[in-house]
């Protein structure tokens, strides 16, 4: 059926030529060529992107492949919303490492100064990577583990913890959600990561046998401070350091887990108007494993002394008030 056309009214099949001319101009061949891919091709992710250089566009297309990717991934996973989003920027990481590796430009297109791309990845191609990644960090959990359980020395056995504990941030930072994400597309059906949570359970346990000989130097000052340093660094959360019981003996300079202190005292000049001087303590601690420097750490204190109270005096005043520097 047909409206009168005049100048007021255009007839509905005349509409609906237009809407379909101007909508088909207006359509970027990129994105006509990406949607049809996404309907057709099953054994590919696609991905598209447009931006005000090319550059930029092959990247937002590589994003907009991720996004694909993952939300097929989140779309089928139980979502804890009790819980950050860690899960999900693990998984983020995981893919976009992915794309960027295997992913392959399909159509550049541009028009008056706009750029997009459409770029694809092959599903077999995809999930073979995965694959690949989630072995090889089990293959290196499991070397990790054999460092750690065949360690003959404090040295080597700090060493492999160190490492493990390296890895295994790195793997929960970057890696975690890959098995997940690999057999969402069906892959990975042989992959087992019990290897990752046992070497996880090990270095838990071998972090509380993080402990060293603690070793002050022969003096006053160094021996009036060494309980309250020793608590000091037990109760820093960050180290988790252990301090061996009882005295050190002259054999506890062999020790390869060692922590050394020294501290001095420094009397400083008058103060202006008094007869009062400031004493300035300093203890530098310094932890080795073997011939590996771990760590340095400085404490001190300031106390002001007069001509009735003693240097040892003002030395003693610094137990509980040692600070960081």
């Amino acid at each position: 059926m047909f409206i009168k056309k005049n100048k007021n009214f255009i007839t509905l099949a005349g509409m609906s030529l237009f809407i379909s001319l101007n909508s088909y101009a207006q359509t970027d061949p990129c994105s006509t060529l990406a949607d049809l891919q996404t309907k057709t091709d099953t054994n590919s992710f696609v991905g598209y992107g447009s931006a005000s250089s090319q550059k930029e566009a092959d990247q937002n297309a590589q994003v907009d492949l991720a996004r694909n990717i993952r939300q097929k991934v989140t779309a089928t996973s139980t979502v804890d919303e009790t819980k950050d989003d860690a899960s999900l920027k693990a998984t983020s990481k995981s893919v976009v490492s992915e794309v960027l590796i295997g992913a392959k430009v399909l159509k550049r297109c541009s028009d008056k100064g706009t750029f997009s791309a459409v770029v694809t990845l092959e599903k077999k191609a995809f999930v073979s990577s995965m694959t690949e990644k989630l072995t090889a960090n089990i293959k290196k959990a499991d070397n990790l583990i054999q460092a750690i359980e065949k360690a003959k020395t404090d040295e080597a056995l700090g060493k492999g913890v160190d490492n493990a504990k390296k890895f295994l941030a790195e793997y929960q930072d970057n890696s975690e959600s890959d098995l997940e994400v690999c057999k969402v597309y069906k892959g990975c059906s042989e992959i087992n990561i019990d290897n990752i949570h046992n070497l996880a359970e090990l270095v838990s346990k071998e972090g509380d046998k993080d402990q060293y000989v603690f070793i002050t130097n022969n003096d006053k000052v160094s021996t009036a401070l060494r309980d309250d340093l020793i608590t000091l660094l037990e109760d820093d959360p960050k180290d988790k350091i252990k301090i061996m019981d009882g005295a050190v003996t002259e054999s506890g300079s062999d020790s390869k887990r060692k922590i050394l202190a020294s501290c001095k005292a420094k009397v400083g000049s008058k103060i202006p108007g008094t007869d009062d001087r400031i004493v300035e303590t300093r203890c530098t601690l310094e932890a080795y494993i073997g011939k590996q420097k771990k760590f340095r750490k400085v404490y001190s204190c300031k106390a002001t002394v007069d001509s009735e109270i003693s240097v040892d005096d003002a030395v003693s005043t610094c137990s509980g008030r040692l600070t960081l520097e």
